[in-house]
């Protein structure tokens, strides 16, 4: 039992952290800088503006060199501090001059972005739209170094260091390139990024102030100090949740990611086969697991075997495709890394003809259709035989075909009549050859036959034309 209070006595001696605080010094200190005025808003503007270079370039450094010179750090601290000490002056100048500076910095974040000739989405825009419950953390505790630092009468170097960690510039400069860009998932993910990081800064800040005991400006009751703490508890279990449900959606594409791993490289990967390139297409419904293989092919059977061993590995409900590419593992590895990396963006290629022909196929599906009902003669002439020899039921061409092999180059056309009820044989016959002599005359290059057919079918192709159609050609036709 000494022996554990020993203990205790000797940790609460590590982390006190009343010995060499500056309590008067750091409220005097965290004051004065609140004032978002004069030099501190030319600092804010050139660091929006280095943090927007470096974002548009993909530069760490520039990104970092816009953190170090920004004087947002200092309102953020004054709000924790202004509610730990209850000093609602502080407060309100603080709350001022946070909303000034996450005005101007967004102000420039957007104008930069708007006239910007590159403005494309880089790496280091991307990292910062999707918060998730460890940039709480980052967040936190970065704000607890920052007043644990600030406070000492002995100033440490940790500062710049908290400035780089806490990273308050980037995600309300990628906020305004999410305004530029008319983007509302850029600039909701990169403003609530900046706001859960400004929060829980403020957050520590009170935390440990409280902690330090540093002298309160004005007394509350108990009743209101109560309901002080309930509001920053509830509000920041409320700012958390949506980082934390995030964050279970990170979790989860890991785990998804590192089960197509697992699997192409456990159950896919064998001696005599290689995988080079796995792609989980997301358009498809099932979703597909396309896996480029190269040496030993992978049997029907054993498709089947990897199949039912998808859920296995916390991927179920995939639909596997794997692809063949007639090279041996051996030529493989002796391949260049830049023909492997061409090999890869044919793969690509590939992949984009093969849907590109696709909707092609389908494109000359139609067109074939439409060139098959245009290519007989003119439709106008069926509506003529009936016009010209009411004893016709009713007509139709039927499908083309070939003469004698000596005269393939030849076309026949057949042409199907039917007859009224009660028309002579002899009175069909001079009705045929009058159509084939009416038909030659019309179409020269082609030859014609006349069958008689006691039913037809009837297609839209061979629908009867207006009747304005019909009487504007009334004095066209003459009978030969």
């Amino acid at each position: 039992m000494e022996i554990l209070n020993k203990f205790g006595r000797f940790m609460r001696l590590i982390v006190r952290l009343k010995g060499g605080t500056d309590a008067e010094g750091t409220i005097k200190n965290i004051t004065k800088n609140v004032k978002l005025r004069g030099v501190n808003v030319w600092m804010m503007v050139c660091s929006a503006t280095l943090t927007c270079i470096g974002l548009d370039v993909n530069s760490t450094a520039v990104i970092i060199g816009g953190m170090l010179i920004s004087p947002l750090m200092s309102p953020i601290l004054g709000v924790g501090l202004g509610v730990a000490i209850q000093d609602r002056r502080l407060l309100i100048n603080a709350l001022k001059s946070f909303g000034l500076a996450t005005f101007l910095s967004l102000l420039t974040g957007f104008l930069y972005f708007f006239i910007s000739p590159l403005g494309d989405a880089t790496t280091e825009i991307n990292a910062r739209v999707t918060p998730t419950f460890l940039d709480v953390g980052v967040a936190f505790f970065g704000g607890v170094a920052g007043i644990v630092a600030g406070s000492r009468r002995d100033k440490t170097n940790a500062i710049p260091g908290v400035a780089i960690a806490t990273a308050l510039m980037p995600p309300i400069c990628v906020a305004g390139f999410g305004l530029a860009k008319m983007s509302s998932t850029v600039f909701l993910g990169a403003f609530y990024l900046y706001f859960i990081n400004s929060f829980f800064i403020s957050l520590a800040t009170y935390l440990i102030s409280v902690m330090l005991r540093l002298p309160k400006r004005e007394q509350i009751d108990d009743e209101q100090y109560t309901n002080v703490k309930r509001f920053i508890i509830g509000f920041a279990i409320i700012v958390t949740i949506p980082s934390a449900l995030i964050f279970y959606d990170v979790l989860d594409k890991l785990r998804f990611d590192k089960g197509v791993k697992n699997f192409v490289s456990t159950e896919v990967r064998t001696d005599n086969r290689r995988p080079i390139q796995t792609e989980v297409v997301d358009s498809t419904d099932p979703k597909t697991l396309k896996i480029y293989t190269v040496g030993l092919a992978v049997s029907d059977e054993e498709k089947r075997n990897l199949e039912d061993k998808l859920s296995k590995y916390g991927i179920g409900g995939l639909q596997l495709k794997l692809v063949q590419l007639n090279v041996s593992p051996d030529e493989f590895e002796r391949l260049t890394s830049d023909v492997q990396t061409n090999l890869s963006n044919k793969l690509n290629l590939l992949q984009n003809v093969e849907d590109d022909q696709k909707k092609t196929i389908e494109v000359l599906k139609a067109q074939i259709v439409d060139i098959k009902d245009n290519s007989q003669p003119d439709k106008s002439f069926l509506n003529d035989v009936k016009w010209l020899f009411p004893e016709i039921a009713d007509v139709i061409w039927q499908e083309a075909t070939t003469d004698t092999p000596e005269h393939t180059s030849n076309q026949f056309k057949t042409l199907a009549v039917a007859f009224k009820e009660g028309v002579e044989p002899t009175t069909k016959n001079l009705i045929e050859s009058r159509i084939v002599r009416l038909a030659q005359s019309r179409f020269a290059d082609m030859r014609f036959n006349v069958v008689e057919k006691t039913e037809l079918p009837r297609q839209e192709v061979e629908k009867i034309v207006s009747q304005e159609q019909i009487n504007a050609n009334t004095n066209q036709p003459q009978q030969p």
